[in-house]
């Protein structure tokens, strides 16, 4: 099914087309999706108001030279001037979008590596520039994100980033090294807005997240620390610790006796990982295919969404043939990072929150206990004494419901969105969008479903795998019926969504 259009407005005061646009659509192809770029010249953007509601993203990119052309000249109170007009017209454009969108807002920073004058003047930082910059994210904090543009620059090369030919004969003045690097950027973000992201990072133990071999060298002589050898175990174990802060499951998969590995997590004073931080260990003499597939199945995703790192060129390409879907990083301190590109993920977090999925990922051990030990299917989920909370859902939680509608393949149909689409949803008249709350006597899952009700057409409906094999499908279902007189629903069937399927043909009366 190929995806809708990616409508982006760009309020500019450059040439960007054909430039940008060609660039997007090569990267959105990725996606099936086909994208429009409506260049708005800065001064009019109030003329583009339809441009802005069917939006996905607006994104702001003035460049400062063409701006304040004389910005060189060295006259510091006519800098001030123009910083406290340009603040001003940003805050007018970020405070109309707001007012007539739900697209995200991006802006990109200034730069002025273009000017000539430090060949003269030798180059004594860009303090002017960064104050700007500075200010515009203080005032516009949390109305826009930022487009860190210096940085790009400086990741691509200043002698890479400019085009003198672009510059004169149409107006733009950046190369397409460049304008690939901010197209990507834009990219990216649109993949962490809609929630595309991996899920999971299972890692070797032995010379990956310490040097040396437990079962060899013991526990004291382990190459781990902050400085020689060990540093660079030390500095990917942080690395992985960030990952977990933003949301990403880490998984261990190693060859040894677990009790070794877990008195190295619960007794080196080196370790930046503890064993809180991590949902499962497969750590046994198994082969590594097997264990990988045993942590998808016991975590309820797709080997797709897994990432597995090792040292081991044989254990590497053991998983590349066995489990094509996983994606593989040989482990090397100066290359594997960049690989690490596949996870799109915001970067912002709330605090607790990861905990707290982890925390439902390792109870599930005691949920699968309490199954066995259960006489009866309906006296587990008795015993489970689940507290179901649905609401109507609030902008708070849009973030959330486009993340379970984007990551949901089982209980879902099919519908994906973003949070500006959540966003946008609940302030429509005649539409219903609630976020399901679910609790146990193990912990608290939080929102782990989403529905939506469009007169009455059932628009949305999704439920994280977290929640699965409880009945709360058949809660959310109930509370439908009872709310709403549902005669259609929009329901995109695949290989994973056939018992959703078959439980709206139970419960609603002529759907199929």
């Amino acid at each position: 099914m190929k995806s809708k259009v990616q409508n982006i407005p760009v309020i500019t005061n450059i040439s960007i087309e054909p430039f940008l646009s060609q660039e997007l659509s090569l990267l959105f192809q990725e996606l099936d999706s086909p994208v429009e770029v409506t260049p708005v010249p800065y001064m009019e953007y109030r003329s583009y108001g339809d441009a802005y509601g069917r939006a996905d993203m607006v994104f702001i990119w003035l460049n400062l030279e063409a701006m304040v052309p004389d910005l060189d000249n060295g006259d510091t109170e006519f800098w001030k001037g123009c910083i406290s007009d340009i603040k001003r017209l940003y805050q007018e454009i970020s405070r109309y979008l707001s007012e007539i969108s739900q697209a995200n807002i991006i802006i990109a920073l200034f730069e002025h590596y273009s000017s000539y004058l430090p060949i003269v003047t030798g180059h004594n930082g860009d303090a002017a520039i960064n104050g700007l910059n500075r200010s515009l994210m203080e005032s516009l904090s949390g109305q826009a994100a930022f487009l860190d543009l210096m940085h790009i620059i400086a990741s691509v090369g200043i002698s890479n980033a400019y085009s003198a030919k672009n510059r004169y004969r149409w107006n733009y003045p950046y190369s397409q090294t460049l304008t690939k690097a901010v197209a990507a950027e834009l990219y990216k973000r649109h993949l962490i807005d809609t929630g595309n992201t991996k899920k999971c990072v299972v890692v070797d133990c032995d010379n990956v997240l310490w040097g040396g071999i437990l079962s060899e060298d013991g526990m004291d002589n382990l190459k781990l620390g902050s400085s020689g050898l060990g540093r660079e175990h030390q500095d990917f174990q942080r690395f992985l610790l960030s990952l977990y802060h933003r949301g990403v499951l880490l998984a261990v998969c190693s060859k040894n006796d677990l009790s070794d590995v877990l008195a190295v997590f619960r007794g080196h004073g080196e370790m930046v990982l503890r064993e809180e931080h991590i949902v499962c260990f497969q750590v046994n003499w198994d082969n590594k295919p097997d264990n990988i597939a045993r942590i998808a199945e016991s975590l309820h995703i797709g080997l797709d969404s897994i990432v597995f790192v090792d040292d081991s060129p044989v254990e590497i390409e053991a998983v590349r043939a066995m489990l094509p879907e996983v994606t593989v990083i040989p482990y090397h301190r100066e290359t594997m990072y960049g690989q690490f590109g596949c996870f799109h993920l915001k970067s912002e977090f709330v605090e607790g929150e990861h905990a707290q999925r982890n925390e439902t990922y390792r109870t599930d051990h005691d949920r699968r206990l309490l199954r066995t030990e259960s006489r009866s299917y309906r006296d587990y989920i008795t015993s489970l004494a689940m507290q179901i909370d649905i609401h109507e859902a609030v902008p708070l939680e849009a973030a959330r419901i486009a993340e379970l509608s984007q990551r949901t393949n089982r209980c879902t149909n099919g519908k994906r969105y973003s949070p500006a689409d959540a966003r946008r949803n609940m302030g429509q008249p005649g539409v219903w969008l609630y976020s399901v709350h679910l609790k146990d006597r193990y912990s608290n899952l939080g929102l782990v479903g989403a529905m939506e009700v469009s007169g009455e057409r059932l628009t949305l409906f999704s439920l994280s795998c977290r929640a699965l094999g409880r009945e709360v499908e058949d809660h959310m279902v109930a509370f439908l019926k009872q709310r709403h007189s549902i005669r259609e629903i929009e329901f995109a069937a695949t290989d994973k969504n056939a018992d959703l399927k078959e439980l709206f043909e139970k419960e609603f009366r002529g759907f199929k």
